[in-house]
């Protein structure tokens, strides 16, 4: 489980979610033309929630398509676990879409852009996840000269694969109706916390 270059990867992966989380205040901000005020508590809620929902669903979905298909769509080149599914650092990593997803519903709050059913804000996961792991790869090529992860079909230069786009939408939707279900609860640190502490189990048992 411990790689033996464990500490230089740990900084690989933060320089990466840094470099995703500047990147996404300042198009929220742009968008709302303000710098935005961010509820510490809810941010911490959405990262922690999505950091659980993505490494659980792209482990078993991901053993679902290999089930279906007799392959597997994408394999992890840093750090692997979970039999090449996710990453160790995917405890850094994970959290940094929760980040995003904060960000794109402030966003559409701020709007007055309401979606109905909320669930049907899960659905656009299928359009902007392919979109953030070519951001993700692209950064760790750039910088590092690997794939952070690496698909087998090469529709999208192995960056992506558009066959990822529903398993995308079913951990979106996961996603969306917990964060929709905790939003409307009383705050509490016991949530984010709990989380969090499930996914990095989670990271711990592959």
């Amino acid at each position: 489980m411990v790689h033996p270059q464990a500490a230089v990867l740990i900084l690989q992966g933060l320089s990466g979610a840094l470099f995703g989380a500047l990147l996404f205040y300042l198009l929220g901000s742009l968008l709302l033309r303000r710098w935005v005020r961010i509820n510490v508590y809810q941010l911490s809620l959405s990262m922690a929630v999505a950091f659980l929902v993505a490494i659980v669903c792209e482990v078993y979905l991901g053993k679902l398509y290999y089930l279906v298909t007799g392959e597997p769509l994408w394999q992890y080149r840093v750090w692997a676990i979970h039999e090449g599914y996710t990453s160790a650092l995917n405890f850094i990593i994970w959290p940094v879409y929760g980040y995003y997803v904060y960000f794109v519903h402030l966003v559409l709050h701020e709007k007055d852009i309401v979606i109905r059913p909320r669930w049907l804000k899960g659905l656009a996961s299928g359009f902007d996840g392919p979109l953030l792991e070519i951001l993700a790869n692209g950064f760790f090529l750039l910088f590092y000269g690997t794939f952070y992860f690496y698909y087998l079909p090469d529709d999208m230069r192995h960056f992506t694969s558009v066959q990822v786009v529903p398993l995308y939408m079913v951990m979106g939707v996961i996603l969306s109706l917990l964060l929709d279900y905790l939003h409307d609860k009383p705050q509490r640190w016991l949530y984010p916390a709990g989380f969090y502490l499930a996914g990095v189990g989670f990271v711990l048992a592959g």
